[in-house]
């Protein structure tokens, strides 16, 4: 998975200096399993926590060992497989999208998790949900712009299908499925009315982060 860590500590800085937070965490590969590793991380115990991705595959899981917190991040061997086969670095395409929304929103629910743990401060799932959709909007604009300071009409409409549209967010649990929707609601509203000026949108952008749920949401309403 050496390509797949290396991309990760790639984008774990641009959402840390975007956010203008540091987790400290050093080398993320020590977080990150594959299939296997995912295997012996459960071994048939329930997590205290479990942050599904909104494709059902990928996920972060934190358990209770000892009375202490450990946390992982799971992406299945194909995820990362489709990423090195056609790396997003080299571009975004309907082939490659998926998995790195994906790769995306569990990491950025990873950082949450232990940045919130280290301030000693709440975060719930549906928090985790939509803190993510505005950070893979944000990513993956980033890499569709690929140094451009703006995006053409046509490639913000394919990411927003990509991110926000198709999806159709079917779960066993109907709450599970509708925090799914709300947090992508609340998420595209808050982007659509981010500010045009790049040092504006920061502000915004760090002031959200930083927030509690409460906070968010009064942001999106405003």
């Amino acid at each position: 998975m050496s390509c797949g860590t290396s991309l990760l500590e790639q984008l774990r800085g641009l959402i840390e200096r975007t956010y203008g937070f540091e987790t400290g965490l050093g080398d993320l590969g020590r977080f990150v399993v594959g299939n296997a590793g995912y295997r012996r991380f459960y071994a048939g115990r329930e997590a205290i926590t479990r942050v599904d991705s909104t494709t059902g595959q990928a996920r972060t899981l934190v358990r209770e060992v000892s009375g202490a917190l450990r946390a992982c991040i799971y992406y299945p061997d194909e995820l990362i497989e489709v990423l090195e086969r056609q790396p997003p670095q080299h571009g975004l395409l309907d082939c490659n999208v998926d998995a790195f929304s994906t790769l995306v929103e569990e990491l950025d629910h990873f950082l949450l998790l232990v940045w919130r743990k280290q301030q000693e401060r709440p975060v719930s799932l549906f928090e985790l949900e939509l803190q993510a959709n505005v950070t893979k909007h944000l990513v993956l604009s980033h890499f569709l712009a690929a140094g451009r300071p703006h995006l053409e009409p046509h490639e913000r409409a394919w990411l927003r299908y990509h991110l926000f549209e198709k999806g159709s967010f079917v779960d066993e649990d109907p709450e599970v499925a509708e925090r799914y929707r709300q947090a992508t609601r609340c998420a595209v509203k808050f982007v659509d009315a981010l500010p045009e000026s790049p040092r504006k949108r920061l502000v915004a952008l760090r002031r959200f982060h930083d927030a509690n749920v409460a906070g968010k949401l009064e942001m999106i309403d405003d």
